[in-house]
């Protein structure tokens, strides 16, 4: 969890500080947490469920469980293809960071995107050929969030040794609007948005039901991890451009961009493995366990397609905080609260009908006795399991919630859905701008230093 949410979108938190005050960006985190782990013991509830009553259906992926919901192929499929493309765009912002890097440690030669991207390309071309399968290691998930923690820290540092003598950090920030706000939100989002892969966690636990408790690791960690990034590097004068495009042309900014690299590449391949081994899957299930020249021909030929993809998003939004606000207001908030909470209400209805439907079963048996005084049951009755699971689901399981959690629910689906609306349209707003400031897609956009002079 910490390898997947704690990553690269963090870099964009001292950002969103700028454009919001400290007021409103501890607002958002603070307030954003709770919902996050709210909704994800929903996604642990809606598995248990499913599982008390029995249903047949695989659910270790969340269009699996939206097949199980809505007891509709079509609507898992569709969820599915919602899911692994969030994935795939989150694969473009990290082809984008990967070039910002490249520029960062070459920042002497003036190297233009687009070539950088490409190097990083070139970089990752073999491995996505070559890597078919990820063992399960621990130990790379916490190398790789001790990289991501190491950037941090070197850069806050960093940036604190250059602080301009001169203070210009507000409660709330000059210009700020509704839809400023919600723009700078969509930023926030993204950063919590892990709950898309939290059904695969969940499905390789021997007690589903303690998953709420990596929580009590993971939670803490974000918070602080979250806070520093927005409030240090805001105070230290880093900008409204990413943390580590907040910090001087020197040693130490070609330091942490390597490490990033090196992070960003490890995150990149292992989820692109898992978005090639779906496609393939899909394409030509009889070929991804093999390990023949056409399977490996075929996998790689995905990759490339999902590396062409991710050079060409990374080139048309050149610009990482707007490019990770419109997925996350785009895809990430629907996926990470928006789904879990119909997924949820889905399976508690799907469970109160089942309860519905035994005690009539119940209320309505009567006893039939034969000649010889054997008791006998409907046959009517011994079939209505059968007959239910072949039911559509009917309702959402409202009614039936706790006044406290129809408050909590609401106030998340209006957030989500302004920051989707709002948000978004701030954030390609703030795109078209940038175009006219630093060039149009696929130009040079070469790297900017930053000057954290007084204005």
């Amino acid at each position: 969890m910490l390898s997947d949410i704690v990553g690269t979108s963090v870099l964009t938190l001292n950002g969103v500080a700028a454009r919001l005050g400290f007021v409103l960006t501890i607002a958002f985190i603070c307030g954003l947490f709770p919902l996050a782990v709210y909704t994800s013991v929903l996604m642990s509830r809606t598995r248990t469920i499913f599982s008390q009553i029995g249903v047949q259906e695989p659910l270790g992926t969340m269009g699996q469980v939206a097949t199980a919901a809505f007891q509709s192929e079509r609507a898992g499929g569709i969820v599915t293809l919602v899911v692994y493309g969030y994935t795939a765009l989150g694969q473009a912002s990290y082809m984008l960071v990967l070039g910002n890097t490249l520029q960062q440690v070459f920042y002497s030669m003036s190297l233009c995107l687009p070539l950088a991207v490409l190097l990083s390309v070139l970089v990752l071309l073999i491995p996505t050929f070559g890597l078919r399968r990820l063992k399960d290691s621990v130990a790379l998930c916490f190398f790789n969030s001790m990289l991501i923690l190491a950037v941090i820290v070197i850069a806050l540092v960093r940036l604190g040794m250059n602080r301009p003598a001169c203070k210009h950090t507000y409660y709330f920030a000059p210009g700020l609007s509704f839809f400023v706000g919600l723009g700078a939100a969509t930023n926030v989002v993204y950063s919590f948005s892990g709950q898309w892969m939290y059904f695969e966690l969940v499905d390789t636990m021997a007690e589903p039901k303690d998953f709420p408790k990596a929580f009590l690791v993971s939670g803490p960690f974000m918070l602080i991890t979250y806070l520093a990034v927005a409030l240090l590097g805001y105070w230290f004068g880093s900008g409204k451009l990413d943390l580590i495009g907040g910090m001087p042309h020197g040693p130490a900014l070609q330091v942490v961009a390597v490490l990033l690299f090196m992070h960003v590449v490890i995150v990149y391949l292992i989820k692109s493995v898992v978005l090639i081994r779906y496609i393939h899957g899909r394409c030509a299930p009889s070929q991804v366990e093999k390990r023949s020249c056409r399977s490996y021909m075929q996998h790689g030929g995905w990759g490339l397609v999902l590396l062409s993809f991710s050079f060409l998003v990374s080139n048309m939004v050149p610009f990482f905080s707007q490019l990770l606000g419109i997925i996350g207001g785009v895809l990430a908030g629907p996926i990470s609260f928006l789904f879990p909470i119909t997924l949820f209400l889905l399976a508690k209805g799907r469970e109160e009908d089942l309860e519905e439907s035994s005690l009539d079963n119940e209320e309505s048996v009567e006893l039939i006795f034969d000649i010889d005084g054997d008791a006998k049951l409907p046959s009517a009755s011994s079939s209505s399991t059968e007959s239910f699971e072949k039911r559509t689901p009917r309702r959402l399981a409202w009614r039936s919630l706790p006044a406290w959690e129809k408050v909590l629910l609401l106030i998340t689906v209006f957030f989500i859905v302004a920051t989707m609306v709002f948000g978004v349209a701030e954030e390609i707003r703030q795109v078209i701008d940038l175009w006219g400031e630093f060039g149009a897609p696929f130009d040079c956009h070469l790297l900017r230093e930053s000057t954290q002079t007084c204005v």
